[in-house]
């Protein structure tokens, strides 16, 4: 046998069991796709479950909406102003229609009759039996679901509720009558009258301000007196301070225990029974008291040995001190401080001169500054007086730059003459003068600097 035959037979097993693996495959994909090709219907929903009430509760609610609106547009109707034009517009609008629906009934009529249709395929369906069937049945339940609402809902023939209603009298409908009976009447007497002009409201505005700014009154502002409260002169203060005062006296004074002896069961009315006590308890007692003392006693001794210690460590501070101010060349801390106070005194004093000073400067300037009106005035007519130069000035021929240059002319020339007229002058001797100055300004100087220290 060759190679080429061995490997044909090998392939030939191969594809054998290739193909016996394919075969429970091909079967179930045929399945699969049969069951695919089957066609499913919905079936339709019974005629039991199916209640109508939902479209009846719509329809319902829709008259009631109907009925509302109308009743709404009855009354804005009577409420609406006698010049208003929507009857009118109404009339209009119903005109209009009425003259399309004249122009569109000719062309219906002309219009030739359509050939009948055929009967529809659908008729010939087996399945309409059943549908005409089930609609039969959903009319009998939906007329006894009607019959039994209505029996439900019955009430008696006479309406007691319209009874305790009672009915409008001649007098109020006359009423209403005279008081609605200008909406039926078209001819009006009243017509309003309009002012055709519209005012300038921002140059109003502008005459406002200036006249409330011309009516303004300044109101100065108030100043407070300095004042001294005396509460603690009161009788009232005087008294919580003596109680106080002997509070505290009481409080320092030490409060004499009394001793419980047996005397005072002598006190005891003669129903009550003596306590007996026992030899344990005393011993007990006397021991406490023992313990307690000796307690007190070691207390006692421990607070004079931090007494003790206490002086010694203040002898050999004192003495330490003494030492390092021989030996330390520098200034103590007492003198520095001193010298910090009292320069920091004279730095506070400085600073509220120079607050003051500066608060007086303030008031000077606000009280000869100008009012803002002032200010405004004096602007504009600076303004005017420019303008009205510049107007002469271009009505003459001439130029700022013209009449600037010769006023610089002409001040050069006055400052040449002044300077000549100081050469020619002769020098008076202002010596004497000065010496008498200086010395009249020195006691000036020296009370000033008198009561600024005060």
């Amino acid at each position: 046998m060759t190679l080429r035959e061995a490997r044909k037979k090998s392939q030939l097993m191969k594809s054998y069991l290739f193909l016996e693996l394919d075969k429970p495959r091909d079967k179930r994909q045929s399945q699969d796709e049969a069951e695919c090709q089957k066609q499913f219907r919905a079936q339709p929903v019974p005629a039991h479950v199916f209640l109508p009430l939902y479209h009846e509760i719509m329809e319902q609610n829709e008259i009631r909406r109907q009925i509302a609106t109308q009743k709404r547009k009855e009354l804005l109707l009577s409420s609406q102003r006698p010049f208003s034009f929507l009857e009118k517009e109404e009339k209009k609008k119903e005109a209009i229609r009425q003259k399309f629906l004249a122009a569109a009934t000719p062309s219906e009529s002309s219009k030739p009759k359509q050939a009948s249709q055929k009967v529809p395929k659908s008729t010939y369906d087996p399945l309409l039996g059943d549908k005409l069937k089930e609609a039969e049945l959903y009319r009998e339940i939906r007329i006894q679901m009607r019959a039994k609402d209505l029996l439900e809902s019955s009430v008696a023939p006479i309406d007691t509720s319209n009874c305790r209603r009672k009915p409008q009298s001649r007098t109020a409908t006359k009423t209403k009558q005279e008081k609605l009976g200008f909406l039926q009447d078209k001819s009006f007497s009243f017509t309003p009258r309009i002012n055709p002009t519209i005012p300038d409201f921002e140059e109003l505005y502008w005459a406002f301000q200036r006249e409330a700014v011309r009516r303004q009154e300044v109101k100065e502002a108030t100043r407070n007196k300095p004042f001294k409260l005396r509460t603690s002169n009161l009788r009232s203060r005087q008294r919580q301070a003596n109680e106080r005062i002997k509070d505290s006296h009481q409080l320092s004074k030490v409060s004499v225990q009394k001793s419980h002896s047996l005397t005072a069961l002598s006190s005891l009315s003669s129903n009550t029974l003596p306590v007996h006590i026992t030899d344990a308890t005393r011993k007990r007692e006397s021991a406490i008291r023992c313990s307690q003392e000796s307690k007190k006693e070691g207390d006692k001794e421990g607070i004079y040995w931090l007494e003790e210690q206490k002086k010694k460590c203040q002898a050999i501070r004192k003495s330490v001190n003494s030492r390092a101010k021989a030996l330390d060349p520098h200034k103590s801390l007492d003198e520095t401080l001193k010298e910090k106070l009292k320069q920091n005194w004279q730095n506070m004093r400085e600073r509220t001169k120079e607050y003051r000073k500066e608060l007086e400067e303030m008031q000077l300037r606000v009280k000869n500054r100008p009012y803002l009106f002032e200010q405004v005035t004096k602007h504009d007519a600076r303004q005017g007086a420019e303008r009205r130069y510049r107007h002469t000035l271009q009505h003459v021929g001439l130029s700022e730059e013209f009449v600037r240059k010769k006023g610089e002319d002409a001040t050069d020339a006055t400052d040449l003459l002044e300077e000549e007229s100081d050469i020619h002058r002769v020098p008076q001797p202002q010596s004497e003068k000065n010496d008498c100055t200086v010395q009249e300004g020195e006691p000036h100087k020296e009370q000033r600097g008198e009561e600024k220290a005060t």
